[in-house]
């Protein structure tokens, strides 16, 4: 199996949603950006963790494929929440075993793909999915997270974010952190969305992602990127909040420096 046949239908299955003018439409020309950079990072990290060259492969077209689901999703709800319409990780399964892209696939791999797929966006990894199947899916919502925070940081530092209302539209730009979100984040939990109620605590929900990675190269481009500092300068907080800043960065350093394996944490 070689990655140049989901790439292939990817991109010609990216061009059946575009507008009069060729363009995708915006939040559709993000997502596939985002599909295109995700694989690139999972290629990397899975090269050092040492995988054999076709789970390399494997994993490369599981990072691509990851959010398919969006692109119908939009076509037919007009938007990218999965709150106001489907769960983005099951339709993605849903489209890639309609379309048959995979059907020559091995069985193994072709199961793999389609969990890493489903599951992807779930807060908690189902205790039901094991073996190649939970390597996978470990480290494409590794790679997720990386980007999704990359493109959260570069919104905030560009223009405050001002999209956020039209992408999350119960949560306020302006506001303090929430007792609960800061709770979840101090027990080493990720907070759920649903207690998200500010911009700030959308960032310290998004830095408590750190308890969910899974591989010390994930942990190494936490670290490397400056995730925390970048997010700790954009929410004013106490005491309290700088201690939770200072915990996530010791974690992380610690995480970053231990063997080639996935931690063993309740993100899982």
């Amino acid at each position: 199996m070689q990655l140049l046949n989901p790439k292939k239908h990817f991109e010609r299955y990216c061009r059946q949603f575009c507008q009069c003018d060729a363009s995708l439409p915006e939040p559709l020309a993000l997502k596939a950006q985002h599909c295109r950079r995700v694989a690139a990072e999972i290629r990397e990290m899975s090269s050092e963790l040492h995988w054999p060259a076709h789970e390399q492969d494997l994993a490369q077209a599981a990072g691509l494929l990851h959010d398919i689901g969006r692109f119908s999703q939009f076509a037919e709800f007009g938007t990218v929440s999965d709150d106001a319409s489907v769960d983005h990780g099951e339709r993605g399964a849903v489209v890639l075993q309609k379309a048959g892209w995979l059907a020559d696939w091995d069985s193994e791999d072709l199961s793999a793909i389609l969990t890493a797929v489903r599951y992807h966006n779930r807060l908690r990894v189902p205790a039901t999915v094991r073996g190649e199947a939970l390597a996978l899916l470990r480290l494409v919502r590794d790679a997720d997270k990386l980007d999704i925070l990359r493109i959260v940081l570069d919104a905030i530092e560009r223009d405050g974010f001002r999209e956020l209302p039209s992408m999350l539209p119960h949560v306020r730009l302006e506001g303090p952190v929430s007792p609960q979100v800061i709770d979840d984040v101090s027990r080493g939990k990720c907070a759920s969305l649903g207690s998200v109620q500010s911009l700030a605590d959308f960032l310290l929900l998004q830095l408590a992602w750190v308890y969910d990675l899974n591989y010390p190269p994930a942990f190494r481009r936490f670290h490397d990127r400056h995730f925390v500092l970048r997010i700790m300068s954009h929410i004013d907080g106490d005491r309290r909040i700088h201690a939770l800043g200072e915990g996530i960065t010791h974690f992380v350093l610690n995480r970053s420096s231990v063997a080639q394996e996935p931690a063993d944490h309740e993100g899982g």
